[in-house]
């Protein structure tokens, strides 16, 4: 149907008729949106259709089809027809507003399904069109009308978008709404909506379901908008568990199965079924998890301690869990289950119990699932989070909890069944693992102490280790492994379940896994000498392996392997190998195999050829190097270590897997061979070394046998133990006599392979080679003709030429170029493709041996030898740059294997003039180190020795080589060896030699001098004989006429380390020819000057002088000469200087285009003395006047410097108008104002020169007349072009935007007054409208970005444009406009930061200029951005906010601690810009607000009061300002006059009474009330909606019980404090604690607390034993609070001792429990604070200002109550007594200490205005300084950063205000103050202070002139070392510094600034 013609029907007689054809069509169209977009160009808000409605009597099937219609239009609109959501908004309100009876008659419960779908589908699309209209949806329908649960049970098989889901569209809508940020929390405010569509979910579709739990998972549990609360209300018991069921999941088909069998049902649909449950399963076990194991995003609660003990909070969740009845049946099920109780353990102990009957241990399916879910839960345990709240008890039963005793895991290992003994030992596994996790997270722990932590350790293992006996687990091994049976219970023989047990390796594994964990936590049980781990290596050697599993069996039998292993090495049995000689040859070679070397060789050999996948091979390398390392060991002990007989590696690579059990009795046989003839062998080495020594040539020569011969060795001492190698193994000498016995083929082959790779590693491969050759039969010919070529090779003889076979391997290759020098024939052998294979397939030890060796062989000088050489080392250098890129780690061991090499060292020649390919590779291998590997920079340090011998050798003899490049990496590298001695010596070196042209010479010194530079400090200085050389040097470099670029920089940097090593001693004695010397220098060293002078002022005499006889070198020397003009004994001699180089200054002065240099330091000194004449000022005035303002110019680089000239020609005498410019401040503004307009750009910004001007404009403003500046600013249009261009830029520059905001701020303060506003009408010539700029700021297209960006870097922006606004609103209010309103609100946070006062103030001006009319400000942020379309085109469309709205955006916290921190004084009207803190709620505000609300009818009574209304009303009363205690009085009225009308009279009554007792105690009064009393009334607020509280009864019978309120007393005192009750006592003291520490506020507050001797409680509380830590530091809180008042710090230390009892409190610790480390940390914290309220409030009591200023004004002075207002004086007309709090300061020490004289003195000054400083009684500051040193090495050793800081800050104020006050002190103060003794308590606390403590804490973040300072005399013993370490630690420490202090944590910070301050005042 054509829309044209659907119009014209409705119009006719048959309307429905044609909107049911319309509707059939849209539905059977492929493009319905192209239809509906049809009808809403004609139709513009489909009024047409809602006319219908309007028609009376409508029939059901009538509203159906009319709704059906409203349904398609408003689901296309939310769909892709958005630019229409006006209509579908209009459509929305029409529909509830004026139609919603027929929606309540659509969804009746009679109604048709074609009807309720009409309507929900309708409802769908009204809540999926935005935020504003599913609001409209949500508080307007009265949902109790519709029973949604009844319509979402209509289901329907046939029809897919049957009714229920369009029930689940509608729930899903709503949360899938995230425009309206409130929307979601106040749906599920409405309980039963979102529960309704759970039951049956077990039948809907796969896909509706996921999207349900999807939805609800994101929109619900992840939302940090919904509380806690509201899940809880949601997900309860009785409507989770329809989710539960969603596990077994049947779908729609699974109707058809009778009692849900999928065995009833086909088999593909039964397959459909299980894949979609698995899907759903997924999706629901991960919104599951999060719902009962989160405990950020679930229901979950953190456990709760009460008393001392624990009450789970989480029972709701374990009822719910508590449907599932066998969850170990489903691994979902079970997880689920594990992780609840992972996170509640307190519910272990519940639900395990339960498990009883079914955790007998029996071979079923069954009870391995339960074990398995019982091993989770203790997986899922965290038992070392739990040590404080639960004790040892609660730990350890988190690990083993009831009713997992040691009989029932016995019963477990110990069973016939091997799935059973398998289930036990996972379980025992995972304790084990749990205990050990605990065990190291309380060894990491840093809030224990040692002994604690030790303890606790011991303690947790003794329990643990008590159920978890070594026995079962020892039994279980044996009955795996057959060598014990045990019997076949009654269960297991009934048991018919044919279950697939695990496989044996697998069995084997987890209990060696348990044998080796428990071994590790109990050594001295010493389970490897019960269980035989060699016997276990056995057995596991003859596991088979299938080969369906090989892989993972491997995997498996690797990992045992290696298991036994660590048995073996832990193992004390003796590894000596014992020969039994007296067996024949058979009983040998069985028993060989018993043998530990033959087991651990032939382990070696199978793992080595074990085939694994390649994430396993880490396994494999892990099994071989631990196998190796046991043997070499083994070797070691029994005299045959690796450094002296190699390794044995060599003999282990050669054993093959066809001959392994004879090649490894063969290696077993040479080592006990070996060890028999152990001493034997050595003389027989010694000796054929001795005797080949003869016979050989120098070459050949053994350094074995140079060293051997001058070491002194005693008859029969065994040199293994001396630090020598042999020149070759021992072993070799064993298997030459065995092959000697036996030469079978095998072996021979064998020897030889490990002969050829042997070589490589010794030392003396000649001698090796010439000792086997002796006898050739031993090996193979191949061999014997290799060692032949290496002793051809040494003397020089001529080679057989061999030839080279196919594929060789590289080794091959390397051996065939060895013994031929045939480079051609490898060329192409060795390309880089090449290279790349045979590297992966060649042992990487091997291959750099080799080449090494042959670099080595072939260093002859001959040209075909060098040519091999350098294919060996291009080789080593292609190796490391495959490795490089593929495997890191091999190539930083090839690395290290060249650098460590000796005659890699020993052919290194930095400084040779000859080319040599080994030290040219041996320099970039060190400069690779230490650019890439700093791990090995050790390495480099023998060649770096050996380039400073080299150094010296050659600058000694001035050769001419390059000295640059050997040194280069080591100076350049922050990662450098250097030590700062060794680049002193360096320098030296350098200085010492003749002048060279050698560059490399002058780049060396260059770089020297840069890196001393850097290193120097108080830690490292220069010797003074180095210091002498440098300082002559320095004048040779000065005197050279022609000086070169390179010469220009080492005088620079010679100059500036002058500066820093010069001593004042040295420059004292510095002479007249000295100083003229130094100005004659070229280039000049003005720097140098400047410091000689600073450090001793009598050379400036010379130095000024020689300027004003010879001139100043300008601009070199201003510096200097600008110096000296400020010294006023030598000014007549510096001015006579100055004016000898006034021409030049003048010249530079009218140069203004000119670069600015340092002769700027010299103007102000020209302009003071008035040197310049006014034709020069006028010139330079001109001159800047003209090309800033006139021509628009940049401004010249020089403009700060010469802007002083416009006031210098002003007070000549001259005026500025008289040189035709304005006066001298507005001439200066023009160029301001032009330099930002000109300068002031979004890229490339002069921040400096910006900054400044700005800072100028601040300060010339108020000189300007306001007419002279406004008509100078309208004359040229300057300020409409600067304005312009400030909020062009500043509105999107964080940076620079305040600033210059704020400048255009003070600017239209002075031009838009009122004032004269009126003159710029009448002048026609008028400045930039004041409506124009207002609207080019609301204009501006980033002003919203602006005020809608939370960033914290664009607040301060924000804060200076709406300071801007306030500015302009207030000279102008026809700038204001309604439509600003929102935008306001948008940007406000309703907090007390600067930026929301601010915006405060300004919708307040609004409000009160009549500009608010349309709105009510109650929304803030994005509630109000959303709500009122700010960002949107239909701004305007907009209804009053929902009260659900409002509450939404409060956080009854954040109220809370509003209250508590209550500003007596901030007055209601938000005037003023009070003290930021933006934790708080702005009081100014709120309070309006709860007024409007108390007004909202739509808002319960109950809710009103919750919302925090009767907490603000009851903390509004304690205002001294009168509107807002009538602000608070009306609303408590307000809320009195809402319960009263309340139906629930129930819920309303204890609301109605709390108000109704304050009303009681005012007594008609208009009384302010008491903080404290205010705070328990808030407090007990907070109870009234929680009756099952402790405190609910406590507090409540004492408001309830009492209609007269005692206003003037702690409410409850005593009953609190003695309290008696069993359980609930200490949380009754805790919360009295709580009332009085947040209370007491003012001295009314501490009057009412003493009134009831609150301090004695306090006191006796506080050194009470019985009371606990955290008592005590609430106590201490109070306190705190107490001693604050002045009156209150003065009676606690005079009457309490409060100073002694600190000192007490403090020294006392626990040891017992190992929470007692942080529980004295919070103590010390707290005594602290306590000392440190109590210095400030009695220092600036001593100010007199301080003591007669009264707190509260006259009129505001309270009565007490009725019953004492007669006889007692009012508490604050007690406490505020001018004189009071003088005189208990003052009679502090005695009375008789007053002194008349100085009371007349008082007397005096009270009169006069002066602020009198009183002085603190000496008795006091010395006691005070007493507890602070007492405390000092407590505090330092245990307390936090913070805290220390605070305190050292606190020490540094005392001791500074005793020598303060003992250096102004008059005559007579003086005797008083004789006890102080200044000096002697700076020693004293110098001495109580651990340094050392300090400087372990603050390493790393001091620099090393802080440090030396903070060690002082200690400093000097470290010297040597700090000059001879590395300066690596430096150079990295100066590159980190700047980002340390960033990121570094901030306590230390302030802990490093309060230690270099205490430093200070020590004079230190």
């Amino acid at each position: 149907m054509k829309v044209d013609a659907l119009l014209k029907e409705l119009e006719g007689n048959l309307p429905i008729a044609a909107l049911n054809e319309f509707n059939t069509a849209v539905e059977e169209s492929s493009e319905p949106q192209g239809i509906i977009h049809g009808l809403l160009l004609a139709s513009r808000r489909c009024n047409e259709i809602l006319d219908l409605l309007l028609a009376e009597k409508r029939t059901h099937a009538e509203l159906a089809t009319i709704f059906t219609t409203l349904g398609h239009i408003v689901l296309n609109i939310a769909g892709e027809l958005t630019e229409y959501s006006h209509v579908g908004l209009h459509i929305t309100q029409q529909l509830l507003h004026n139609h919603e009876t027929s929606i309540y008659k659509l969804t009746a419960s009679t109604s048709t399904n074609r009807a309720l779908k009409s309507v929900l589908r309708c409802l769908t699309g009204m809540v999926m069109i935005g935020g504003e209209a599913a609001n409209e949806v949500l508080s307007t329908l009265d949902w109790e009308k519709i029973n949604i649960g009844v319509i979402a049970h209509r289901q329907s098989l046939k029809d897919v978008f049957d009714v229920r889901s369009w029930c689940i569209y509608l729930i899903l809508a709503f949360l899938n709404s995230s425009e309206e940020p409130n929307l979601i929390k106040q749906f599920l405010h409405k309980k039963d909506l979102l529960p309704a569509i759970f039951p049956g979910l077990v039948w809907d579709p796969c896909e509706r379901v996921i999207n349900v739990l999807k939805i609800m998972h994101e929109s619900v549990l992840l939302n940090r908008s919904v509380t806690k609360t509201m899940k809880i209300d949601i997900f309860t018991p009785s409507t989770t568990k329809y989710l539960l069921e969603l596990y077994k999941w049947m779908g729609p088909v699974g109707k058809l199965a009778k009692g849900g069998n999928l065995e009833d049902l086909e088999s593909d649909l039964a397959k459909e079924i299980l894949k979609d449950r698995a899907q759903i399963k997924e999706v629901l076990h991960k919104f599951l998890l999060t719902l009962c194991s989160s405990t950020s995003h679930g229901i979950v609660f953190k456990e709760k301690v009460q008393g001392g003990s624990i009450k789970s909070n989480n029972w709701c969740v374990y009822k719910i869990l508590s449907n599932l009845k066998t969850p170990w049946e489903s691994p979902e099920e079970s997880e689920l289950m594990s992780s609840f109780l992972g996170k509640c353990p307190d519910l272990l102990k519940t639900y395990l119990p339960t498990l009883k009957s079914s955790l007998k241990p029996r071979p079923t399916r069954a009870f391995v699932s339960l074990m398995d879910m019982v091993t989770h839960i203790i997986d899922n345990q965290t038992p070392w989070l739990k040590l404080e709240t639960h004790g040892l008890e609660g730990t350890v039963g988190c690990i083993i909890p009831q009713p997992l005793i040691h009989p029932y895991i016995k019963s477990l290992l110990e069973s016939c069944d091997s799935l059973v003994r398998f289930s036990g030992i996972m379980l025992v596994l995972t304790m084990l693992s749990k205990t050990k996790e605990t065990i190291e997270n309380i060894k990491n722990s840093k809030e224990l102490s040692q002994e604690v932590k030790h303890h606790t350790q011991e303690k947790v293992m003794k329990m643990v280790f008590k159920v978890l006996k070594p026995d079962p687990i020892i039994g279980c091994w044996e009955i795996a492994t057959h060598q014990k049976t045990t019997k076949i219970s009654k269960e297991e023989l009934s048991s018919v379940e044919n279950l697939e047990q695990p496989h044996k390796i697998s069995e084997l594994l987890n209990i060696a896994k348990v044998l080796s964990l428990y071994n590790e936590l109990q050594p001295k049980e010493a389970l490897h000498e019960v269980v035989d781990p060699l016997k276990m290596l056995g057995i596991i050697q003859m596991l088979p392996t299938s080969d369906d599993d090989s892989s993972e069996r491997t995997k498996e039998k690797l990992e045992l392997q290696v298991l036994c292993l660590e048995l073996i090495a832990h193992s004390k049995q003796s590894l000596e190998i014992v020969v039994d000689t007296s067996a024949t040859v058979d009983e040998y070679n069985e028993k060989i195999k018993e043998n530990i070397l033959y087991r651990l060789i032939s382990t070696y050999a199978q793992s080595r050829k074990a085939t694994v996948t390649n994430k396993d091979e880490d396994l494999k390398v892990l099994l071989t190097e631990k196998c190796f390392r046991i043997l070499s060991n083994a070797l070691a002990k029994v005299g045959l270590p690796a450094h002296y007989d190699g390794s044995v590696k060599f003999w282990l690579r050669h054993i093959t897997i066809e001959r392994e059990a004879k090649l490894t009795s063969f290696l077993t046989r040479i080592i006990q061979k070996t060890v028999q003839s152990l001493h034997h062998y050595t003389d027989v080495i010694i000796k054929i070394t001795s005797q080949l020594k003869k016979n050989t040539s120098e070459e050949m020569e053994s350094s074995f046998m140079d060293s051997f011969e001058i070491m002194e060795v005693a008859d029969n001492q065994e040199v293994s133990s001396i630090s020598v190698s042999l020149p070759f193994s021992r072993l070799v000498l064993g298997a030459v006599d065995l092959l000697e016995e036996e030469s079978d083929p095998d072996y021979i082959d064998y020897f030889s392979k490990v002969i050829t790779d042997y070589q490589y590693s010794v030392n003396d491969p000649e001698l090796l080679a010439a000792f086997l050759l002796h006898n050739d039969k031993i090996m193979t010919p191949t061999l014997a003709d290799y060692l032949r070529a290496w002793c051809r090779e040494s003397t020089g003889e001529s080679q057989n030429i061999n030839v080279l076979g196919e594929n060789p391997s590289l080794s091959e290759i390397l051996k065939y170029l060895f013994m031929t020098n045939d480079v051609i024939s490898v060329e192409k052998s060795l390309d880089f493709e090449t290279l790349t294979e045979m590297i992966s397939a060649s042992d990487l030890d091997l291959i750099i041996s080799q080449l090494l060796l042959y670099i080595h062989l072939k260093s002859d000088i001959k040209k075909n030898k060098k040519k091999v050489q350098k294919i060996y080392v291009d080789l080593l250098r292609q190796i490391y740059s495959l490795l490089e890129g593929n495997s890191p780690d091999k190539a930083k061991y090839v690395l290290q294997t060249v650098l460590e090499h000796p005659r890699i060292l020993k052919a290194y020649k930095p400084f040779s003039t000859k080319s040599s390919p080994v030290t040219e590779m041996t320099q970039d291998f060190i400069a690779t180190i230490l650019e890439k590997h700093p791990e090995l920079v050790s390495k480099t340090v023998p060649y770096f020795h050996n380039i400073m011998k080299g150094l010296e050798v050659h600058l000694s003899r001035n050769d001419i080589v390059n000295y640059w490049d050997p040194l280069s990496p080591f100076i350049m590298s922050i990662h450098t060896v250097v030590s700062y001695e060794a680049a002193e010596q360096m320098l030296t070196t350098c200085l010492k030699t003749p002048c060279s042209t050698s560059d490399t010479l002058e780049s060396l010194l260059i770089e020297v001098l840069k890196l001393i530079l850097r290193t120097t400090s108080a830690k490292r200085k220069l010797k003074e004989e180095s210091v002498e050389l440098l300082f002559r040097k320095f004048f040779e470099w000065g005197r050279v006429k022609e000086v070169s670029a390179s010469q220009e920089v080492i005088s620079q940097h010679a100059e500036a380390l002058l500066i820093q090593v010069l001593s004042p001693a040295t420059i004292e004695q510095l002479t007249t020819g000295d100083l003229k010397s130094l100005l004659q220098l070229q280039p000049p060293c003005p720097d140098l000057c400047c410091h000689i002078v600073k450090q001793h002022p009598q050379h400036s005499h010379t130095l000024a002088k020689y300027l004003k006889k010879h001139g100043t070198v300008l601009p070199h020397q201003a510096p200097l000469l600008a110096q000296l003009l400020n010294q006023s004994d030598i000014a007549e001699t510096a001015t006579g200087a100055l004016i000898k180089v006034l021409n030049e200054i003048k010249m530079w002065v009218l140069d203004t285009e000119g670069e600015e240099d340092e002769t700027r330091q010299l103007l102000p000194h020209v302009f003071r003395m008035e040197l310049l004449d006014e034709e020069t000022l006028t010139d330079v005035c001109h001159k800047l006047y003209e090309e800033i303002v006139i021509k628009k110019q940049p401004p010249p680089k020089k403009l700060l410097s010469l802007l002083p000239v416009f006031k210098v020609l002003s007070k000549s005498g001259r005026k500025v108008s008289q040189a035709d410019l304005p006066e001298e401040h507005l001439s200066v503004l023009h160029i301001c104002l032009s330099c930002i307009r000109t300068t002031y750009q979004k890229e490339n910004q002069w921040s400096d020169l910006l900054l400044s001007v700005a800072g100028l404009v601040s300060e010339v403003i108020p000189k300007i007349n306001e007419s002279s500046l406004q008509s100078s600013l309208t004359s040229n249009k300057l300020w409409s072009s600067f304005v312009k261009q400030v909020l062009r830029i500043g509105i999107i520059d964080p940076n620079l935007g305040p600033d210059m905001i704020q400048t255009l701020n003070q600017l239209s303060s002075a031009i838009y007054k009122k004032d004269r506003n009126n003159r710029n009408n009448e002048n026609g010539e008028s400045v930039l409208p004041i409506n124009t700029l207002y609207q080019m700021i609301i204009g501006h297209s980033q002003y919203l970005t602006l005020m809608f960006n939370q960033e914290e870097e664009w607040e301060k922006l924000k804060e200076k444009v709406v300071s801007l606004q306030q500015t302009l609103v207030d000279c102008e209010e026809t700038v204001c406009q309604e439509s600003h309103v929102p935008i306001l609100l948008g940007a406000y946070g309703a907090s007390m930061s600067v930026l929301d006062q601010r915006i405060l103030k300004l919708l307040f001006t609004y409000e009160k200029k009549g500009f608010m009319t349309s709105y009510q400000p109650v929304l803030w942020g994005k509630a109000a951005i959303v709500h009122f379309g700010v960002k949107s085109q239909t701004i305007g469309l907009f209804r009053d906010p929902m009260p659900e709205q409002v509450l939404g955006l409060l956080n009854m916290d954040r109220i809370l601690h509003t209250c508590y921190n209550f500003n007596t004084r901030l007055p209601l009207e938000p005037t003023d810009i009070c003290k930021e803190d933006k934790t708080l709620y702005d009081v100014r505000f709120l309070l309006p607000l709860m007024l409007y609300l108390a007004t909202e009818e739509r808002l319960s009574e109950i809710d009103y009061a919750e919302s925090g209304a009767v907490v603000l009303g009851l903390i509004a009363l304690t205002s001294h300002q009168q509107p807002v205690w009538g602000v608070g009085a009306a609303i408590l009225r307000h809320m009195v006059d809402k319960m009263e009308k309340s139906r629930h009279k129930r819920l309303s009554l204890p609301w109605f009474w709390m108000v109704g007792v304050v009303s009681c105690a005012l007594n008609g009064k208009k009384r302010r009330l008491p903080a404290l009393t205010t705070h328990f009334l808030i407090h007990a607020s907070q109870l009234l909606s929680q009756p099952e509280h402790p405190l609910y009864h406590v507090v409540l019978n004492y408001v309830f019980l009492k209609p007269d309120f005692k206003l003037y007393f702690v409410p409850e005192l005593f009953r609190l404090y003695n309290s008696a009750h069993i359980t609930d006592s200490r949380k009754h003291r805790s919360f009295l604690l709580s009332i009085l520490s947040s209370g007491i506020r003012q001295i009314i507050d501490y009057k009412i607390s003493q009134r009831s001797f609150t301090a004695t409680l306090m006191m006796g509380m506080l050194q009470a034993p019985s009371a606990d830590t955290e008592l005590k530091v609430q106590v201490l809180e109070v306190l705190e609070a107490m001693v604050r008042i002045p009156l209150g710090a003065v009676e606690l230390v005079r009457q309490h001792s409060l100073l002694t009892v600190l000192s007490a409190v403090s020294s006392a610790d626990g040891h017992d429990l190992p929470s007692s480390k942080s529980s004295h940390l919070l103590l010390l914290s707290s005594v602290v604070k306590v000392l440190n309220t109590l210095w400030k409030t009695v220092f600036e009591s001593t100010t007199r200002k301080d003591i007669i200023a009264s707190d509260i004004p006259e009129e505001q002075l309270l009565e007490l109550d009725d019953s004492h207002a007669e006889t007692k004086t009012s508490p604050e007309i007690i406490i505020y007594h001018p004189k009071r709090i003088k005189l208990d300061l003052e009679s502090y020490s005695s009375p008789e200490n007053s002194d008349a004289d100085m009371d007349e003195e008082d007397e005096k000054l009270k009169d006069s205005n002066v602020p009198l400083q009183k002085l603190l009684p000496p008795l006091f500051i010395h006691e005070y300084l007493n507890t602070l040193k007492l405390l000092l090495p407590a505090v330092i050793a245990n307390s936090p950063p913070t805290t220390l800081a605070t305190y050292l800050q606190l020490v540094s104020e005392v001791v500074l205000y005793v020598g303060t006050i003992a250096e102004s002190s008059s005559k007579k103060q003086r005797i008083r103050l004789a006890a102080l003794a200044p000096d002697t308590m700076k020693e004293q606390v110098f001495q109580r202070i651990q340094w050392n403590i300090l400087h372990e804490h603050l390493q790393g973040t001091m620099s090393d002139d802080e440090e030396v300072k903070l060690l002082g005399t200690k400093s000097k013993d470290f010297l040597e070392k700090w000059r001879s370490e590395p300066l690596s630690i430096t150079l990295q420490k100066v590159k980190h510094s700047q980002p340390d202090a960033e990121n570094s944590h901030h306590g230390i910070i302030e802990m490093k600034e309060a230690v270099l301050k205490l430093l200070n005042v020590l004079g230190r």
